[in-house]
């Protein structure tokens, strides 16, 4: 399911020949949240129990953004924004409280607890599955998978074999619920944090046909060579109904640096965790950092990571120095929206030298970024970079519009053979370059938009290619300070082999 057909970003080489003089710059979002957290609701209502923190859940239909979490007797609450900033409990009128029904409780089944994995779902064509959820730690034995129309009234999903699915987080799991095949165009995919052989926490995937029913669970992201020693993998903010932007995949990768002088064996225990005891000690590195990474795919299985973090962990003494756990990107108002989870001290508090009896906090802040935004193609130094793209179909001509940055630089181009030739009216020289900051400035020469039709000169040379057979390709000139981040190709079609792939580009 492509959100945005015929857009080609720049994250990976797919739809890269070359490089010449340029290169790609990483750009980090801009953090809305830096000297304090997202203020959403203070927990003063008598059903409240907690502050709202929870992942941050977008009706795409209605523009709203949603945060479920616990309330008092085992009730779950939710508050919304229209802005992602600007948080307010809804009435909703569903759920008695001491005689009262004023407040923002969801018809939510008791036995079920709020956390899980919660999606509203982009792909169902039936409103009653709209809301879908499920539970990743079995209740009494019992796996649990719930739906909603709207997000406020919630029921079971008839009991079935999916109940019986084994514990759902990865690091624990059994082995016999690792393996299996895996389908790039799943309609439902999940990432999280699974145990590798050597103790360490690598990422795993499972995909369903029904977000009822999954597969086992297959690593998919792994330490290698460009990491540094004792870099792990907590989770993934991702899009679980695998949707592509562009053809990508997109996930932010919560890369975990250990810290390897911590002993498997804690000396002074009882110093270490302090008079609250907590859980038994095992052989895993259990303290470090966790910085959030940009991580891209073609197929949800070979992943192109960028190693710096995508945006950066507050300054020491901060609300979000210790950890950020980073959600999926969102698209609103013309804003790529990341909400992120950020803790004020390291994963287990070792490295402050505080026992376990101190608590660190967690709160909600949001980094925000252009669309497209995440990797921009740019001069490397005073002369002007070159990108030639990979070949796609002439056929009978299209429009071709570009997401880049010029207000400072010249953004110029042009349309070539295959062969590399230039195709005359369409050359560099002849453009209308661009000088401006736009999200989708149409490519023109001499005022005319889009590339040419096949000419019947050209295919009177070839008289045995049929029309579709027939490839061109674009070139940009690209000066110092501009910054190109994509292009929309009209009709999407034409990057497209005529080998039929459901679902995505191949």
């Amino acid at each position: 399911m492509e959100t945005h057909p015929g857009k080609q970003m720049f994250i990976d080489d797919f739809f890269i020949e070359s490089l010449t003089g340029a290169r790609r710059v990483l750009n980090h979002p801009d953090k809305v949240t830096v000297d304090a957290p997202l203020h959403t609701i203070t927990p003063d209502k008598p059903w409240e129990s907690t502050t709202p923190g929870g992942a941050v859940h977008y009706d795409e239909n209605n523009r709203i953004f949603r945060m479920y979490y616990p309330g008092v007797n085992s009730h779950v609450c939710v508050i919304e924004s229209v802005d992602g900033i600007h948080w307010e409990r809804p009435n909703l009128g569903l759920v008695d409280f001491d005689g009262s029904r004023n407040n923002n409780i969801v018809n939510w089944p008791g036995d079920c607890p709020v956390i899980g994995s919660l999606l509203w779902d982009p792909r169902e064509t039936d409103e009653t599955y709209r809301w879908k959820r499920m539970h990743h730690f079995p209740l009494k034995g019992v796996w649990q998978a719930l739906y909603s129309e709207d997000g406020y009234n919630w029921h079971h999903r008839p009991p079935g074999p999916h109940n019986d699915q084994k514990q759902f987080f990865g690091f624990g799991s059994p082995a016999e619920t690792f393996g299996g095949t895996m389908d790039p165009d799943t309609p439902y995919v999940t990432y999280c944090q699974r145990g590798s052989s050597r103790r360490t926490r690598v990422l795993g995937r499972r995909e369903s046909q029904d977000f009822v029913n999954w597969s086992r669970m297959r690593t998919v992201i792994d330490q290698d060579l460009d990491d540094p020693p004792g870099t792990e993998f907590y989770a993934a903010g991702h899009d679980m109904a695998n949707r592509t932007d562009g053809g990508l995949h997109i996930i932010i990768l919560d890369a975990y640096s250990t810290d390897l002088a911590e002993p498997y064996a804690i000396e002074g225990a009882e110093n270490y965790w302090g008079g609250a005891g907590g859980p038994s000690v095992i052989p895993a590195r259990i303290d470090g950092i966790v910085n959030p990474q940009l991580t891209v795919s073609r197929d949800t299985i070979s992943w192109k990571r960028y190693r710096e973090p995508f945006f950066h962990r507050g300054d020491p003494g901060s609300w979000d120095w210790g950890s950020i756990y980073c959600s999926g990107p969102i698209l609103h108002d013309d804003k790529l929206l990341f909400f992120y989870n950020g803790v004020n001290l390291t994963h287990n508090r070792r490295n402050a030298q505080l026992t376990y009896e101190d608590k660190s906090t967690s709160a909600k802040g949001l980094a925000v970024l252009r669309p497209d935004g995440y990797v921009s193609v740019e001069a490397e130094s005073y002369a002007p970079g070159v990108l030639t793209t990979h070949r796609f179909r002439q056929e009978s001509g299209g429009t071709v519009t570009v997401n880049a940055d010029a207000d400072a630089g010249e953004l110029r181009y042009e349309v070539l053979e295959d062969t590399g030739a230039p195709i005359p009216g369409f050359t560099a020289a002849e453009c209308d370059p661009i000088r401006a900051d736009s999200r989708d400035a149409p490519l023109t020469w001499r005022g005319g938009a889009g590339w040419p039709g096949l000419s019947e000169e050209r295919q009177a040379l070839y008289p045995n290619l049929q029309k579709e057979e027939f490839y061109i390709k674009l070139r940009f000139h690209i000066s110092p300070g501009t910054k190109l981040y994509s292009l929309t190709l009209d009709p999407p079609e034409v990057t497209m082999w005529h080998v039929k792939v459901k679902g995505r580009i191949d």
